[in-house]
């Protein structure tokens, strides 16, 4: 992603985050972009459709209203979607969603957490790993957790821009090279 598109994800990201603000939705605008902006990264084909200039405007928003309604997306996130369209830029979607989690952090004094262990954390190990995040960086966490079976066990968290790497795989890639 270049600047220009960056610049205009923010843009509408703010313009979002402001209005879900005051409507109070903001977690359930975040939950049905990130939902959205998924669906479309699996299904290129519905991204290319609405997309498309060959098609009308007209079959777009027939084929995104009913895509989204059974999505359960709200008229907020419905009427984004067709902003998009119309302007062609439904490939900031993701951007967007990315760019508003990032301002509502911001605005919240919150840091985003991604962690990475060899298994799914259960709940408990969620909320006992966040608040040790919490607890070491002084703000709230929002934390992100995936299991990957080649970091062999321990944890990997990406926070504030820096990369915590607790990971067997990591302690062995540090032992090769000091060996």
């Amino acid at each position: 992603m270049n600047v220009r598109q960056r610049g205009a994800a923010r843009r509408y990201a703010r313009a979002l985050l402001d209005v879900a603000v005051e409507q109070g939705r903001v977690e359930e605008v975040r939950r049905e972009l990130r939902q959205s902006a998924q669906l479309l990264a699996l299904h290129p084909e519905l991204s290319t459709a609405l997309s498309q200039p060959a098609v009308s405007i007209d079959r777009k928003r027939a084929l995104a209203r009913e895509v989204f309604d059974r999505l359960g997306a709200g008229e907020l996130l419905t009427r984004l979607v067709d902003l998009l369209m119309t302007r062609g830029r439904l490939d900031l979607l993701a951007d967007i969603e990315q760019a508003v989690t990032a301002a509502w952090n911001a605005q919240r004094g919150v840091l985003m957490a991604d962690a990475v262990t060899a298994d799914d954390l259960t709940v408990a190990q969620q909320e006992r790993l966040s608040a040790a995040l919490a607890a070491a960086s002084g703000s709230g966490i929002e934390l992100k957790t995936a299991g990957d079976p080649r970091v062999l066990g321990g944890v990997r968290v990406t926070m504030g821009g820096r990369i915590y790497d607790g990971t067997v795989r990591g302690r062995l890639q540090a032992l090769r090279r000091h060996l």
